[in-house]
């Protein structure tokens, strides 16, 4: 069942357990060649209600995907998008940009790990 109270705080279980279900979701939206807004993420986590523009679920959504980056997953993150742009927000490009990739054309950016990403899970599949 979820917690309507979850939205902004987690105990370090709920954390754990949304982690799980994020990294299932992203994996799913990687195998399915498929791209999702904020929303639609927080929309599939079932253990909690967070909402899609706070800081908790940003914070999880980036330890997610840098730790599915180190595992050698691609760059998972790439295929949450914001509704209003259809490309991801701010932060997503920020750790592009500290990984050292050049963000001069941000749509090139994004599109090339979109793509690498299909492709590694689509691998998997």
């Amino acid at each position: 069942m979820r917690n309507p109270s979850a939205k902004y705080k987690l105990t370090e279980v709920e954390k754990a357990t949304v982690k799980e279900e994020l990294r299932a979701v992203l994996i799913d939206l990687a195998r399915n060649r498929e791209i999702a807004t904020y929303t639609d993420v927080c929309n599939r986590l079932h253990s909690v209600q967070l909402h899609p523009h706070s800081f908790i679920f940003a914070h999880l959504l980036r330890e997610v995907c840098n730790e599915e980056e180190k595992r050698g997953h691609g760059i998972l993150c790439a295929l949450v998008v914001s509704k209003s742009t259809g490309i991801p927000s701010a932060g997503y490009f920020a750790g592009a940009a500290l990984r050292g990739v050049d963000t001069d054309d941000l749509v090139v950016t994004w599109q090339a790990d979109v793509e690498s990403v299909f492709a590694l899970w689509g691998e998997q599949a």
